[in-house]
């Protein structure tokens, strides 16, 4: 039975799921503190089977490590592997539309693209470099999470500073996490039975995106030339005055890279409570009154209330507001605190959300948007993709 491997690398971390032919999940893992003391290996099959085991390595071991957990467990045999399917955070305009993967010069572009993603595109360029010079007999596809954005029209992807940049520097709003939007779009088309929907997602986790769709496709999002933009994130700051910048540069004498450290590792969730990163950390916090884990969860739910209004504003019609992520999908009191501050349209909850359902309508028969929480499943998007993009190339 022929299979497919899908693979997200991030900075510390890899999660991988393997599904037949027939997108059938066989089962997923998770690497964890890749580089770092004690690092994990975790999968479970489709039937609740467990595996672990902890060994040590770098990133540049990746490929080696991964597939000797695999075949040494009897998970799968790579000689069964017809696809790999790589998530890769930036495409920018190099790459408006998901590849295939046929030589190195196209990695190399894919490289190339690092400064636009540092926080991911490194460790996504080395496990498809690894993997395609290892595996060759193999099918390899890069998803871009910036894809599903293509579509988002001129008036909201250029900023206003001088034109030139854009030429020059190709210097714009890009987007991410376009595989779970689109994942999510799916899902909406489904629930509402119509081919073009038009709603607001809110992926809401360690990174966090806001979306929204205009006739099932990305009209408008909040990241922006890379992920650090838009909604507040665990370490990552959201919109800032751009000035913070230059007053810590030129008044307190940072360097560049002090201050994009600072607002790409060292902001956000972390920086406003001071203690952690997550958010379940920062809600023990909030339970115990400490006042700044409370006003980072105040923050954390204006931000979210702003987007819904400025994207409320583009569109004359609305079918739902969805939330996934780890934090979309899991707190409900954020969630709570949302329409409880949102003064736009009735939004009416029901008493206690489902937490076992894929998809759970939250909102009451009298509101005036539909509310969902919708689970995300980026690997199987990326499974669907990858199989439609070698069926084209037949």
């Amino acid at each position: 039975m022929k299979k497919i491997l899908i693979l997200n690398v991030g900075s510390s971390s890899c999660k991988f799921q393997l599904f037949t032919s027939d997108l059938e999940l066989l089962g997923k893992g998770l690497i964890d503190r890749i580089g770092i003391e004690n690092t994990s290996f975790e999968y479970q099959d489709s039937k609740g089977k467990k595996i672990s085991k902890k060994d040590f390595f770098l990133h540049k071991d990746l490929g080696i490590k991964l597939q000797e957990f695999i075949e040494d467990n009897k998970i799968c045999d790579f000689n069964d592997l017809y696809l790999m399917v790589h998530r890769i955070v930036m495409g920018a305009e190099l790459f408006p539309q998901n590849i295939i993967v046929k030589d190195f010069k196209i990695i190399e572009k894919i490289e190339s693209l690092t400064p636009l993603a540092p926080l991911h595109q490194p460790y996504n360029v080395i496990a498809l470099k690894k993997f395609f010079k290892t595996h060759q007999e193999i099918k390899h596809v890069a998803v871009f999470d910036t894809t599903f954005h293509s579509t988002i029209p001129e008036k909201n992807f250029i900023f206003p500073i001088p034109h030139q940049f854009y030429k020059e520097y190709k210097i714009r709003r890009y987007g991410a996490h376009g595989t779970s939007h689109q994942y999510i779009t799916e899902q909406v088309k489904k629930i509402l039975q119509k081919e073009e929907v038009t709603f607001i997602n809110f992926h809401l986790g360690n990174g966090a995106s806001a979306c929204l769709i205009k006739d099932s496709k990305s009209y408008d999002t909040s990241m922006g030339l890379t992920p650090l933009g838009g909604l507040m994130m665990g370490t990552r700051s959201g919109d800032l005055d751009p000035s913070i910048a230059f007053y810590l540069i030129n008044q307190k004498k940072l360097s560049a890279i002090e201050v994009e450290n600072i607002f790409i590792k060292k902001s956000g969730l972390l920086g406003v409570y001071g203690k952690s990163p997550d958010m379940r950390d920062v809600i023990l916090g909030e339970k115990k009154g400490d006042k700044r884990a409370i006003l980072a969860r105040e923050i954390f739910t204006k931000r979210i209330n702003d987007y819904l209004a400025i994207y409320l504003n583009e569109v004359k019609k609305i079918d739902a507001i969805c939330f996934t992520g780890g934090i979309g999908e899991n707190d409900h009191d954020l969630i709570r605190k949302v329409f409880k501050n949102f003064n736009l349209r009735k939004i009416n909850l029901i008493d206690e959300f489902n937490r076992n359902l894929e998809i759970a309508l939250i909102s009451k028969k009298d509101s005036e948007i539909p509310i969902y929480i919708i689970k995300t499943n980026e690997e199987l998007q990326m499974a669907k993709i990858a199989q439609h993009l070698l069926a084209k190339d037949k």
